[in-house]
Formats: C-alpha cells, sequence, structure tokens
C-alpha cells in the first residue's frame, strides 16, 4: 500500500496540463496542477488545478485522503486549534477533555511492567490532541461544534494568511490553500475519476457532521530517558512531591499551553528530590501509588 505522500503525488500527476475533462456539464482544459505549500505546516487545499474553457477559468481545490484515513489533525497546537476553531479554542478543547475527565482519572500513569503498547518503565506526562472523523480509543468522544467550525475544520476557512494564500508552482495564489472539495478515496485512475468522485464539502458534512478528538499519552520512558517529541498536551500530569512523596494533579483548563519538554522537567526534578531513576524505585514509601501498573 503507497504511502500518503506517493497517493497524494499520483493523484496531482493525473493532471496533466492540456488534458481535456468535463466540470459541471462544461469542457475544460487543465492549465496547471500542484500541491500548496507555504513556510510552515500545511495548508488544506492537498490538490489544486487550474482549469480553463476559454471564455472562463475555474479553481479546483481539493483537500485529499485515502480510503482509510481517519486523521483530521494529529499534530495540533495552540495556534492550529486558534485557526481551526477560533478565539474559544481553549473553552472547546478543555470542555471535551473535561467531559470524560473520569476516564483520564482512571488511566495508569506509572508502569512499572510493560502494558500493551506501553513499555516498562513509561511514567505519563500528559495526552497529546488529535482530530478524526470517528472516534478513536479510550479516552475519545465527539467535539462539541457548530456546523460554521465544522466546516471551518474541514476547508481551513480561519487558517493563518500564508497558509490561505498558498503557493502553488512557484507563485502566491490568493485563498489556494482553502479546500472547497474532498476526495477520500484511492480508487481513481484518471483526472476525470477525480472530478467525478470529488465531494464539495458543504455536501460531505451534510453526511458526516461529526468530528471527534482523541487523546494519546506522550510518556518519559525511565529506562531510556527520553520521550517521543515535544508535542503539545491537551490534559498534562503535574508532577510534584507533596508529603515527601510523588504525586499528581490532572490540568485540563490550560489545553496545548504546556508541552512534554515542560511536564518532563518537572517530573524529572520530583524524581531527583525523592532519588527515583525508573519506575522500579517507585514504591509506597516515596509515592502515593495511585494509577500505577504491576503486574
Amino acid at each position: 500500500m503507497p504511502d500518503f505522500g506517493a497517493a497524494e503525488r499520483r493523484m496531482i500527476s493525473y493532471f496533466k496540463r492540456g488534458i481535456e475533462l468535463f466540470y459541471r456539464g462544461s469542457r475544460y482544459i487543465v492549465e496547471e496542477a500542484d500541491k500548496p505549500t507555504c513556510s510552515y505546516g500545511e495548508p488544506k487545499t492537498d490538490i489544486y488545478v487550474l482549469l480553463s474553457n476559454g471564455c472562463q477559468k475555474q479553481e479546483l481545490k481539493i483537500s485529499y485522503k485515502k480510503e482509510n484515513a481517519d486523521f483530521l489533525e494529529n499534530k495540533t497546537n495552540s495556534q492550529r486549534a486558534e485557526q481551526l476553531f477560533g478565539p474559544e479554542w481553549r473553552e472547546i478543547i478543555s470542555g471535551s477533555t473535561s467531559a470524560i475527565a473520569e476516564k483520564f482519572m482512571e488511566r495508569m500513569l506509572v508502569y512499572k511492567d510493560a502494558s500493551g503498547r506501553t513499555e516498562k518503565g513509561a511514567i505519563t506526562l500528559g495526552w497529546k490532541f488529535e482530530l478524526l472523523n470517528k472516534p478513536g480509543g479510550d479516552l475519545s468522544g465527539l467535539m462539541n461544534l457548530t456546523p460554521q467550525q465544522v466546516y471551518d475544520v474541514y476547508a481551513g476557512t480561519n487558517l493563518s494568511p500564508d497558509k490561505r494564500d498558498a503557493m502553488v508552482n512557484g507563485r502566491i495564489i490568493r485563498d489556494s490553500g482553502v479546500a472547497d472539495y474532498i476526495l477520500m478515496t484511492d480508487r481513481v485512475g484518471s483526472a476525470q475519476e477525480i472530478v467525478e468522485t470529488m465531494v464539495p464539502i458543504d455536501e460531505y458534512i451534510e453526511a458526516h457532521p461529526n468530528i471527534y478528538f482523541a487523546c494519546k499519552a506522550l510518556n518519559y520512558r525511565t529506562f531510556r530517558q527520553k520521550y517521543d517529541g515535544n508535542r503539545p498536551l491537551s490534559v498534562q500530569v503535574d508532577w510534584k512531591v507533596r508529603d515527601g512523596k510523588l504525586t499528581y494533579d490532572l490540568v485540563f483548563d490550560q489545553p496545548l499551553e504546556m508541552n512534554g519538554t515542560e511536564i518532563a522537567e518537572r517530573l524529572l526534578a520530583c524524581m531527583r528530590r525523592l532519588s527515583i531513576h525508573t519506575t522500579d524505585d517507585i514504591d509506597e514509601d516515596n509515592s502515593d501509588m495511585k494509577n500505577v501498573y504491576e503486574e
């Protein structure tokens, strides 16, 4: 199965300059096609096509997802969240995670033994935030969004100017990064098939009105002394020493405002105070032993 980048390039390659196709009942010629880019991050448009029939030009701005794609956003930070959800982004995210607060409180945070995909020696720093088109795991739920906010997520209408007015074939084109269509299939073999398969975003939302969030753990691995990336955290584990014991509070009201490095530094400072090097050193004498996994 080709990776996404290869599949995306294949889709763009079908729109060869000069080929004919029919769009909305009229015959057009492809003038150009490219993947819009910007200086940092990505626009929402993955495939930009300019058509012409001599009398008028028509842009096709397509957001492409592979047929089995779940992710809508999987590297969400505070800037991206504000662009997706608007000025109330903090309340939207914290409201979503707080709605399933009990599930977070039940999670194991210290793994003295391996459990599933979590290796022995892991200590949770917090949880990253992802947007999906269907529920994804235990720490997942429905986002409480207005229809306009759902549209903004899919189309990218609130993105920063450099992402909206993206670079296409070496020049900036106004609103080229704001998508109008969604293509969610791998089973096309021509530009005409793409045009016949793509769906206007507003029509797609009518059929798929819900957006879900999922929170994935970011763990510090005490035996390796590392963690996987300095990612912003939607819910943080505020590690602390209280009454001579390692303990914590869960923080829901500062979504994406603290990252893995900040929380790891707090955890390591607590571990040093208590002479804890790995999870093997954690016991009931130096911790409150809540949410500790042991076989």
